[in-house]
């Protein structure tokens, strides 16, 4: 069943919406021909009856739309914070040596916000926010206490480019609370944007310690806590193995001996 409601303000009149801003999309996608493939895993954990999807479609992932935003949204308060964030952007393409200043960092912070709450809808029924989170950010443009982002710089050759795993996870301490429901609640997306590599983890289930098994120790971490400025130029550079460990890691996680409790 199609999206048939606006994710953020709950209207109808869905229109298309541009993971990537169009005119990134436009400058580094010229190419008729270029093909491009996404795909999903719809799993348990540890078992063998893993569902995999995959498609090749047509064009660059430059190009991608999601159709789960309304009309006002996408041409409203979204255009405006994409083009507050779009010298940023240029930026992270190249040369990829900007300073941000302490209200840069939080706008680029809600971007990076927008683009994950986006990418939680690529899928229906594997998204992991809460709705009253999504309805916050469109009031009042606030990322939730639970996201934690963190950016690096990458050596591949690619300019945009995004992954994203989704799943239920819980504790043994919590176990009751997640008899009866199917809702994922924690969600990890990756994007390389230009130079840049950001990671978005969250996860509404304040008991949960995942990223302590995580390597991420090479990586900014910008929100929470973030600090008064962001260099560019001072952000350690990931190559493609690095990447990949990161990209996989919640993966990796829900496959492990540590992971006990888990579902879809």
């Amino acid at each position: 069943m199609a999206q048939k409601f606006c994710i953020f303000c709950g209207q109808r009149g869905l229109t298309k919406e541009h993971f990537w801003p169009d005119w990134l999309g436009k400058q580094i996608s010229k190419n008729e021909v270029v093909k491009y493939i996404e795909g999903s895993i719809q799993a348990t954990p540890k078992e063998d009856d893993a569902e995999e999807t995959v498609n090749t479609r047509s064009g660059s992932v430059a190009t991608k739309k999601f159709r789960v935003v309304c009309a006002t949204c996408n041409n409203g308060w979204m255009s405006a914070l994409e083009e507050k964030v779009k010298p940023i952007i240029q930026n992270a393409i190249a040369p990829c040596n900007m300073k941000l200043e302490k209200e840069q960092l939080q706008l680029f912070s809600k971007w990076i916000t927008m683009k994950t709450m986006l990418a939680e809808h690529t899928k229906l029924g594997s998204n992991s926010i809460l709705k009253e989170d999504l309805k916050i950010f469109y009031d009042k443009q606030t990322v939730p206490e639970y996201f934690k982002i963190y950016v690096a710089k990458h050596d591949t050759n690619q300019v945009c480019a995004y992954s994203r795993t989704s799943v239920r996870l819980g504790t043994v301490a919590t176990a009751a609370s997640h008899i009866g429901k199917n809702e994922n609640n924690t969600q990890a997306t990756s994007f390389l944007l230009g130079q840049l590599f950001i990671y978005v983890f969250s996860t509404t289930d304040p008991s949960l310690n995942i990223l302590g098994d995580f390597k991420l120790n090479r990586l900014k971490r910008i929100k929470p806590n973030e600090s008064m400025q962001l260099c560019f130029k001072s952000l350690k550079t990931l190559d493609q193995h690095s990447i990949q460990s990161v990209v996989y890691a919640l993966e990796d996680f829900i496959n492990s001996p540590s992971c006990s409790i888990n579902t879809k």
